[in-house]
């Protein structure tokens, strides 16, 4: 075993030289170059400054030049200075005017040798994750410390000065890391590979734990979570799953299929962001049906596992049934049943999926569960990041368990945060490398916040006490306030009945149903509403989410319905004959989960309407003009505000849903771009390369095909300009010219708008 230590010792050794070596015979940069008139001559003494405090030599040698600036300081056209790079700035930047005015900036490639290593150190932090699970997934070794020896010392080493060697050929070899990495993530080729991954770990764990439950007779917990399945049908069931997309989902088809699109910088932050869109087009991808099936069976899913979590920590069958349906009708979330929150209902799938498996392994340590474990977190975390509070804070319920001070809780705590610390390091990573993502700011509004905290402390209590009062007062009212908006009266009954019958049956068998004590109902209560400060998330900092209120609900209703439960139990704690206690929370559960699922199908009814409010413009669009010749440009104009576009519910053609709607419906026969365009004001393309920025009176439409959106949600093909664009006196306009009328309707279009076909055939 010796013989392992003394030659990663050697190899250490070996690869220190090496790096010497190029760090000696790297070239002394040079710039030499005209333009302008100007001739530049810029060197360095040598290419490396070696220590902080280390300074190279600059001279430069510049003729016909009007000024330079080097750094942002003014310098002369020649000269030399001492230069001292530092981990923020190792190469001056020289901004040289000529003499005819024409402007050139060079940057002078000095490397830092303190800047390679901290880049290799941020790299290898992002690989340690994958360096540490081994040491658990291989042994399972909960009840001792890792095994740390020289060895594994040496190795980390030779992987630091490796990865500086690798720095010395390019300085920029991490960064093209990250962007090649980047160029894989956005591929549908990556996505499928996560579900390969996904289905080899979830599939026999699935099968493992439901052949467990059938031999434990666990005949409760099936019929609660087959009640939770048809409770979720009903909510679907009078809207069909053949209903219109409505905004993302849009986007996401047409990305896969080929739209350029800023979902790109999207998916380098949330690599995973897709797998439901390649599972929802495995099922059907020629409507929206695969979307709302799966949709389906995430909010059955999180039923199911937060119920199974319930009964993990010890909550009887009929106890966990009854918050489990709170949970899901809790009435906060306004967005809740629309597609637009089925991305963060995924992660959350995930993350209950993790909680549930690692509760499971601390009963029965297994590979697949730990791995399960893992994978499930990494998948939540790289499909969304709003639940980063509740993971950084669920490790310290490994502090309460006793005894506390053991290396089982240490490594449990380990095991915890391998993920969350891998999602970190990578955003670190990006910062760090320069490459921006999706809504950089929100990190930088997070951070900024977080060092404002002292002066903003009134606002974010003002955010939390916003939250506590419509989860404890103001959702109620809004829901009993829209009852009478219910249309499907009959379908919220017969939910409601099916959730009261389960909870008789469950309450008729005395080992279901076992009533807590006074005191652990009042900890359910305490808990339950401490649990809404970490639920509210990371959205309390930013904000941008403080305009989009539905981000900050979605973890919510958890500790919500936890603090109702054990409200309901406190209430019914005094009446002596248990089951007349249970009597009575049934008819209070029942009571309360009336006007929340009424509003839940009010919700889902007033989504559906606007999706297909949607599809009845893109419908009329394509009717008149069902093939366009290629290159042409597409605008919807319209003299409404965004406001009333916005009370009409078809908003969100703003933005780039009109575009990729009209991407994917039209194949082949698709427009260059299409988009909506406002009187007097501008359109709306900028996702995309192409636009059609502003029409007015001297656009040029030669290329140009307008269709008008009126108040009715009407359109018409204008035949000629309006006239506020110039009416006949542009004679540019000619649409004819531009479109096909004779042609078939394409068949993807006719089934992705059944909706908008039917009703147009049957006003």
């Amino acid at each position: 075993m010796r013989i392992l230590p003394a030659a990663l010792f050697l190899l250490v050794a070996l690869l220190l030289l090496l790096v010497a070596l190029a760090i000696h015979n790297s070239p002394a940069p040079r710039i030499e170059a005209e333009f302008g008139g100007a001739t530049v001559a810029i060197r360095a003494d040598r290419a490396w400054a070696l220590l902080p405090g280390d300074c190279v030599t600059i001279a430069w040698d510049l003729e016909g030049i009007h000024s330079l600036y080097v750094d942002g300081q003014g310098k002369i056209g020649w000269g030399e200075m001492a230069y001292c790079p530092t981990t923020d700035a190792s190469s001056p930047v020289f901004d040289i005017t000529a003499e005819n005015g024409q402007l050139h900036r060079y940057e002078l490639n000095i490397r830092y040798f303190p800047t390679a290593i901290a880049h290799s150190l941020v790299l290898l932090l992002l690989i340690s994750p994958f360096l540490i699970a081994p040491f658990y997934l291989v042994p399972m070794r909960l009840t001792a410390p890792i095994r740390l020896n020289v060895s594994v010392g040496l190795a980390l080493a030779a992987l630091l000065v490796f990865l500086a060697l690798v720095q010395t050929e390019n300085a920029a070899a991490i960064a093209s890391l990250f962007e090649g990495f980047g160029d894989i993530v956005i591929t549908r080729a990556w996505q499928i590979f996560s579900l390969v991954l996904a289905g080899i770990v979830f599939i026999p764990l699935v099968f493992v734990k439901l052949r467990k439950s059938a031999q434990q007779r666990a005949y409760s917990d099936f019929l609660a979570v087959g009640a939770f399945f048809f409770f979720v049908l009903l909510l679907f069931l009078p809207f069909d799953f053949d209903s219109i997309g409505q905004w993302e989902e849009w986007i996401k088809i047409a990305f896969l299929e080929g739209r350029p699109s800023r979902l790109g910088s999207e998916m380098l932050l949330r690599i995973f962001m897709l797998q439901d869109s390649i599972l929802s087009q495995a099922i059907d991808s020629n409507s929206f049906a695969g979307v709302h099936i799966l949709n389906f069976l995430v909010f059955w899913g999180n039923m199911s596992l937060f119920y199974g979590i319930l009964r993990k920590l010890r909550f009887s069958p009929f106890t966990a049934f009854i918050t489990a349906s709170l949970f899901l009708v809790y009435p906060v979330n306004a967005l809740l049943m629309s597609l637009r929150s089925a991305h963060p209902l995924i992660s959350i799938l995930l993350l209950l999926a993790a909680i549930w498996l690692v509760m499971d392994f601390l009963s029965q340590p297994g590979r697949l569960n730990l791995a399960g474990f893992w994978l499930a977190l990494l998948f939540s975390l790289g499909k969304y990041e709003i639940s980063f509070v509740i993971i950084l804070v669920m490790a310290l319920l490994w502090l309460w368990r006793r005894p506390r001070k053991t290396w089982r809780n240490v490594n449990m705590t380990v095991i915890w945060y391998l993920v969350p610390a891998l999602k970190l390091l990578y955003v670190l990573n990006l910062f760090i490398f320069g490459l921006r993502f999706y809504r950089t700011e929100y990190l930088e509004d997070a951070m900024g916040a977080g060092a404002a905290i002292s002066q903003n402390l009134s606002f974010f209590l003002d955010v939390i006490l916003g939250v506590y009062h419509q989860t404890l007062w103001r959702g109620w009212r809004e829901a009993l306030a829209v009852m009478a908006e219910n249309t499907h009266l009959a379908y919220t009954l017969f939910a409601v009945a099916l959730a009261g019958i389960v909870m008789a049956r469950l309450a008729l068998d005395s080992a279901t149903s076992e009533l807590p004590p006074r005191k652990a109902a009042a900890a359910w209560v305490a808990g339950g509403l401490l649990f809404i400060l970490p639920a509210i998330g990371i959205g309390m900092w930013i904000d941008s989410f403080h305009n989009e209120m539905w981000r900050l609900y979605l973890y919510v209703p958890f500790g919500a319905a936890v603090a109702l439960c054990g409200t309901l139990l406190l209430l019914a704690a005094p009446i002596k004959e248990a089951r007349i206690r249970k009597i009575l929370v049934i008819a209070i559960s029942l009571l309360l989960m009336l006007p929340a699922t009424s509003r839940l199908f009010v919700q889902r009814g007033n989504l559906v309407d606007s999706a297909n409010a949607k599809a009845r413009i893109l419908w009329q669009i394509m009717e008149q003009a069902p093939h366009f010749n290629p290159d042409t440009r597409v605008a919807l104009l319209t003299d409404m505000s965004p406001s009333e576009l916005s009370e009409l519910g078809v908003d969100e053609l703003r933005k780039n849903m009109f575009d990729s709607a009209i991407y994917v419906l039209y194949g082949d026969s698709r427009p260059k771009v299409a988009a909506l365009c406002f009187l007097g004001a501008h359109c709306r393309a900028d996702d995309l390369d192409e636009s059609l920025d502003y029409l007015d009176t001297d656009t040029d439409y030669s290329d140009i095909v307008i269709f008008r959106l009126y108040d009715d949600l009407s359109v018409e093909l204008l035949p000629e300009l309006p006239p506020e664009l110039g009416g006949s006196s542009n004679d540019t306009y000619n649409p004819s010219r531009l479109i096909d009328r004779s042609a078939p309707i394409p068949p993807r279009a006719r089934s992705m708008l059944a909706a908008a076909r039917r009703a147009s055939a049957n006003p």
